[in-house]
């Protein structure tokens, strides 16, 4: 069931999950309290001059994902893919948490929100663990994602919406077609499983509600906005009621800012300006931050993008006929390298496997993707390696193509959003001219105790 954020923090604690820090800090010195607990969320119970204590870091490794879907790391895409098939039509509530203050018009102060300057180069300050939440113009549709936003003033964020295939653009391109701007929400603080359901891959006429109660395993309970026409979950800390000036286009300077690269996400873009227009929260609520950059880049709220991948590989390779076991994205790789266990029933299977894995995740990752057999463990990288070292040979397992998707924040590319991607299969080559014998591991002799 719907779960508030409170819980889900006490939740953790009892987990091992949570560091609390109980001494007052100012908002300046929490980068390095995230930066120092890579693998454990962080909750300052006490920020100076603001209400709002703040978490991070609340899903930043794959343990952390697999706990708050209820199973184990290695099946929490194919849980993801499961879930996300499901539908649960939503409910309407009339009072929740996230209503106890409500500020409108002149009243709409964002500094009152614990802001920091996360990286050294950022451009401003950010709020980062943000669902953003619309209707497409045209269908009513909702849908909800993560973006980064930038503080401009007390009123007034931008937002990085540089990605033309993400949907929250589509709805602004489309708005702005009909001569009007966007309403949009968004959320600050919720449980992992309300980030996960969000990144899900579905087609354009899903409302992301209704995904987010199949993935509760019961009807999502969502309230009405103040200013804007636009439900949100009733579980959020933290509402921003916003109009996205659609009509002025990608015309005002956001960035640059520390993302899941690792480096900076392309420098200093041009993206879409909100104007607040209300702000409501829970008295003494909490203000949810990603870790994201920094010196454990791998370490990161960021790495949520990885069942997310992962999720959309294995249902892509599942729908293409392809005998999948397994996909794991490795933490190192930051969401641009991708493994996936299958069983070949024939010799181009392989081939056609990373092909998929190249081209059908949403979020246009990975750039690099790898098949192996069921006897390699995917999740033993020195496993990985061996079949990398001996079954793949460069002239006649590589798959490239050119031209393809990809985030904008990949510094490789010569135009942004735009990748070459190689697939390299590992798998035992099949055909006549092949033997297997060659490929078979040396075991252990064990003769077992004697007559």
């Amino acid at each position: 069931m719907q779960q508030s954020l409170s819980d889900f923090v006490d939740a953790m604690d009892k987990a091992g999950f949570l560091v609390r820090i109980k001494d007052e800090v100012r908002v300046d010195q929490v980068p390095k309290l995230m930066e120092a607990n890579p693998t454990k969320a962080v909750l300052i119970e006490k920020i100076k001059d603001t209400e709002f204590s703040v978490l991070a870091n609340a899903y930043s490794n794959q343990e952390m994902f697999a706990w708050a879907m209820g199973c184990d790391k290695t099946r929490t895409g194919l849980e993801m893919v499961a879930r996300s098939k499901g539908r649960m039509k939503w409910e309407t509530v009339k009072t929740a948490p996230c209503k106890e203050v409500i500020l409108k018009g002149d009243d709409v102060d964002l500094t009152k929100l614990p802001l920091f300057l996360h990286h050294d180069r950022d451009g401003h300050a950010y709020t980062n663990d943000n669902l953003f939440i619309s209707k497409h113009p045209d269908t009513g549709v909702y849908d909800w994602g993560i973006y980064r936003s930038m503080f401009r003033s007390k009123n007034e964020k931008s937002v990085d919406m540089t990605c033309t295939s993400h949907r929250q653009r589509i709805h602004a391109m489309a708005a702005a077609a009909k001569g009007k701007d966007l309403e949009v929400a968004i959320v600050i603080g919720g449980p992992t499983i309300d980030k996960i359901s969000a990144l899900v891959g579905v087609t354009a006429d899903t409302d992301d509600f209704e995904v987010l109660g199949a993935f509760y395993g019961a009807p999502a309970k969502m309230i009405k906005c103040e200013t804007i026409d636009v439900m949100v979950p009733a579980n959020a800390e933290i509402v921003l009621e916003c109009e996205l000036m659609a009509q002025e286009g990608l015309i005002f300077d956001e960035g640059p800012y520390g993302e899941f690269t690792g480096m900076y996400g392309g420098g200093i873009k041009h993206n879409y300006r909100l104007k607040v227009k209300a702000m409501t929260h829970r008295k003494g609520g909490i203000f949810q931050h990603c870790t994201i950059g920094g010196l454990h880049p791998w370490y990161t709220d960021n790495m949520l993008q990885l069942p997310a991948i992962e999720a959309d590989l294995f249902n892509g390779l599942k729908q293409g006929g392809i005998d999948v076991r397994e996909v794991r994205c490795p933490l190192g790789g930051l969401s641009n390298i991708a493994y996936a266990k299958i069983h070949p029933l024939g010799g181009g299977d392989a081939k056609q496997a990373l092909g998929i894995m190249l081209t059908c995740s949403k979020q246009g990752l990975p750039k690099v993707a790898m098949v192996f057999d069921t006897d390699v463990d995917i999740w033993d990288d020195q496993a990985v390696l061996a079949a990398m070292a001996y079954r793949y040979m460069p002239d006649r397992d590589t798959v490239r193509l050119d031209g393809l998707n990809t985030m904008t924040v990949d510094p490789t590319s010569s135009t942004p959003g735009i990748s070459s991607k190689i697939g390299m299969d590992c798998t035992v080559p099949i055909g006549p001219e092949w033997n297997p014998n060659e490929f078979v591991r040396s075991t252990v002799t064990d003769l077992g105790d004697p007559p």
